[in-house]
């Protein structure tokens, strides 16, 4: 095998590389994606009852 070659399939494997990372990347993030939904929901929730409470001190 010439230089060129070996460079060119070093470049090749070295941008499957990254293509692998960027991909496992995006799975790490769609596990975690409907938690983080759910504690967006719970927290609004939560800062609703909050606000009502607040409301009902003052209004008495």
């Amino acid at each position: 095998m010439d230089i060129n070659t070996e460079k060119r399939l070093d470049e090749i494997e070295r941008k499957l590389d990254d293509l692998h990372n960027k991909i496992s990347n995006q799975e790490n993030r769609t596990k975690y994606k409907p938690i983080f939904i759910v504690v967006l929901i719970l927290s609004a929730i939560l800062i609703f009852f909050v606000l009502i409470g607040v409301v009902s001190f003052f209004t008495g």
